[in-house]
């Protein structure tokens, strides 16, 4: 015997199903919408190695402790002027040095720090950043990550809602 409450039942959940399912497409359609692209910029991969064991590393000016395995990833990247990053964020360790020219460093409020050649500093991790070069030469960066295994070392991120020139 047919069961109209079952059929009924059963419709509303497919419709639901469907709805979700629409819903996460527009989500991931609007997410990669917002992604903000970088240009007058190109990185170029040096090397990346794994390291199947843990590392423990205390001195007294550093201490650093991985769990388990790591990637180590060296990049270096050039910025022509004009050139900008776009919003980013980097999911480990990552260490900078700027070797030439320079660049202003944004955060997710909007502040910038301006690095010059020479210094160095450490990036901070899931911290959306944007990285503009203002200047009238290229600057050209040095990085060392350090990643779970096979993770990638940038995350593209939404702009969130700095209005950088």
């Amino acid at each position: 015997m047919f069961n109209i409450r079952k059929a009924v039942a059963a419709r509303s959940h497919t419709t639901l199903l469907l709805l979700l399912i629409a819903m996460a497409f527009a989500a991931v359609a609007v997410g990669v919408a917002l992604v903000t692209p970088g240009e007058g910029t190109v990185a170029t991969l040096l090397a990346r190695g794994s390291n199947p064991d843990e590392v423990t590393v205390h001195t007294d000016a550093v201490k650093f402790k991985t769990q388990g395995p790591t990637d180590v990833v060296v990049v270096t990247q050039t910025w022509q002027p004009g050139g900008h990053s776009g919003w980013h964020s980097h999911p480990g360790l990552v260490l900078f040095a700027l070797r030439e020219g320079t660049l202003s460093v944004f955060d997710r409020n909007c502040n910038a720090r301006e690095i010059t050649a020479g210094e160095a500093f450490t990036e901070p991790v899931g911290e959306p950043m944007e990285v503009k070069n203002y200047g009238t030469v290229p600057a050209v960066a040095y990085f060392a990550f350090v990643l779970a295994p096979g993770e990638l070392g940038r995350i593209d991120e939404p702009n969130p809602g700095c209005e950088i020139p």
